[in-house]
């Protein structure tokens, strides 16, 4: 499914909430955005052998361009399976923080080959992507800014629909506000979220969950 000239988005399953397959949310997206050189991934979902199967077929169907990496949002298995695959049939590294490299390593098979600082820039020729440091639903969590497009990949900091989990096992609500408040400082003009429909809204989309969140602090600070 094309979402801009740039950015084709890859749904596993169909693109509702089943609760009995995704415990109740929309499945994981993936997508690929491909520049005038080279192309990347974001996020890989489960790494069922049909999906990293529809993966490659895309990649295919668009003449196999070079891939400058497979980029993983954050370390929850149904975004980062079949990463280690589709870096060795594509000969591309692996890409996440250096919070999230750890886990991801030890959830899965990938090797994390190249860890972004804050704000650096992938060129891929007439598309120029940066890496967002975000944490809150992980404390790794990745956002990615399209910056011609004006699009930003949002992992699970951001759903299509609702509001995602803070475990303060593997999150952080403050720094999850903060995060929110970040993002305020991009030129965005479409979310790409982790899970479901695209947000033709994102700036009132933001204030919305910053909105939500500090409603829910007054609500447990009032028990």
């Amino acid at each position: 499914m094309k979402i801009t000239d740039r950015i084709t988005k890859i749904v596993v399953g169909e693109n509702e909430p089943d609760p009995f397959k995704y415990g109740g949310v929309y499945p994981p997206n993936v997508f690929l955005v491909s520049g005038k050189n080279r192309s990347v991934y974001i996020d890989t979902a489960h790494g069922k052998p049909e999906e990293i199967q529809e993966h490659i077929s895309v990649w295919e169907s668009q003449g196999k361009p070079e891939i400058a990496g497979i980029i993983l949002t954050h370390r929850h298995s149904d975004h980062i399976g079949g990463a280690q695959e589709l870096g060795e049939q594509m000969r591309a590294p692996v890409i996440s923080t250096s919070v999230e490299k750890i886990a991801i390593e030890k959830e899965s098979s990938a090797t994390v080959g190249l860890t972004p600082k804050d704000g650096e820039k992938l060129d891929l020729g007439d598309t120029t992507l940066y890496f967002i440091h975000t944490p809150g639903h992980t404390m790794g969590s990745l956002c990615i800014y399209l910056e011609e497009d004006k699009v930003l990949f949002t992992g699970d900091n951001i759903l299509g629909l609702g509001t995602t989990v803070i475990s303060p096992d593997e999150g952080n609500m403050t720094s999850y506000i903060k995060s929110l408040h970040k993002m305020l400082n991009y030129d965005i003009k479409k979310i790409c979220p982790g899970h479901g429909p695209e947000i033709d809204t994102p700036i009132e989309k933001i204030h919305e969950l910053i909105e939500h969140r500090h409603q829910r602090e007054i609500q447990m600070l009032e028990l």
